[in-house]
């Protein structure tokens, strides 16, 4: 059985494949359209036809890192310069996605069918709890647990303080680690454990290849935080590696940029679980939390975490009516090109 797999993927693959044709692999890294996928026999190129490429809505229906698709020609895929053909990308049971970086409204995704997020931020650098808000707003939003690492623990004398603050960003599971004393490694273990999948997120330098190398084995260059505690990418692009123990790990490079894209009917703030509970004890239902009567928040949440609260519900309401727009100018485009008359000979 394939590393990952289970009774429910195969009700699945039935439902998309009843032949049985087609041959259920797992996309483990993407390069500019083509895919490595990890199936029987070890890894091999796969890739989609142009029909359903240029036929995709938009990036989240093309396949991601950790996506389980059904191929034609496996054999062939894995014999020398072959590829194999992707036939259908089963239903996701978590999706990781982003809005792209720069100014293009456009959603970006990074992996799929994820069990655990792990956001990393280094021990010996200044924390910032509004990044890690919006790390565990993009976990939350796409069905993932997260848990916020404190890495490379080694380097202060007490991780507690750091721990503390961590704490109050997730709510959740926080953890201290160290690659190099291997403090940590085995409950991390314990979180992605045979068959499960974690993804590693964080800001360049902060450790999450030489993490990685700790718990799976050698397979990632890495590289030092600098002395001005900006780091410098080593991972170039996302990868899913299966550790002995059969636990499935997924390297992500550092991400500058970090937007959330936001769903149609998609409205509520799930980094900020406390506060929404918090919010429903609000004189009126449309309090934001700043002036009004009777607002049921202002008094028992930190200033700084509620200023973060504010500003990612401010980009979000922003966000949604960019993406509406931009959804409105592609559909526009897609029935201007499908109503045009087809060119004469």
């Amino acid at each position: 059985m394939l590393p990952g797999w289970d009774v429910a993927w195969d009700e699945a693959r039935r439902a998309a494949d009843p032949t049985g044709a087609w041959q259920p692999v797992r996309i483990s890294s993407e390069h500019r359209g083509a895919y490595h996928a990890l199936g029987p026999g070890g890894v091999a190129w796969v890739e989609l036809t142009g029909k359903a490429y240029n036929e995709a809505r938009d990036k989240r229906a093309l396949p991601t890192v950790g996506d389980w698709v059904l191929i034609e020609r496996w054999d062939q895929a894995l014999a020398a310069n072959g590829a194999g053909v992707i036939r259908a990308v089963l239903p996701r049971r978590s999706f990781l996605v982003r809005k792209a970086a720069g100014e293009a409204t456009a959603p970006q995704p990074l992996a799929a069918n994820v069990d655990v997020g792990l956001v990393l931020t280094s021990a010996n650098s200044d924390l910032s709890p509004a990044r890690l808000d919006r790390y565990v707003g993009l976990l939350r939003d796409g069905g993932i647990e997260p848990v916020l690492l404190l890495s490379k623990a080694d380097l202060v004398t007490d991780p507690a303080p750091g721990l503390a603050a961590l704490a109050s960003v997730s709510h959740g599971r926080v953890l201290a680690v160290s690659s190099t004393r291997g403090e940590g490694l085995d409950e991390l273990r314990a979180m992605s454990g045979p068959g499960r999948t974690a993804v590693l997120l964080g800001s360049s330098g902060v450790g999450k290849s030489t993490l990685l190398n700790a718990l799976i084995g050698s397979h990632q260059k890495t590289r030092d935080l600098r002395a001005d505690e900006r780091g410098r990418h080593t991972t170039t692009h996302r990868e899913l590696f299966v550790a002995p123990d059969g636990g499935l790990w997924i390297d992500t490079p550092g991400m500058r940029e970090l937007a959330q894209w936001i769903d149609e009917g998609d409205e509520d703030e799930q980094a900020f679980d406390d506060i929404t509970e918090l919010a429903a004890g609000c004189k009126f239902r449309d309090c934001r939390h700043r002036e009004e009567p009777g607002c049921a928040v202002r008094d028992h949440v930190d200033a700084a975490r509620l200023a973060s609260f504010r500003k990612l519900a401010d980009e979000r309401a922003a966000g949604v009516v960019k993406q509406t727009e931009a959804q409105r100018i592609v559909a526009a485009k897609k029935a201007r090109k499908k109503a045009a008359p087809p060119a004469e000979d």
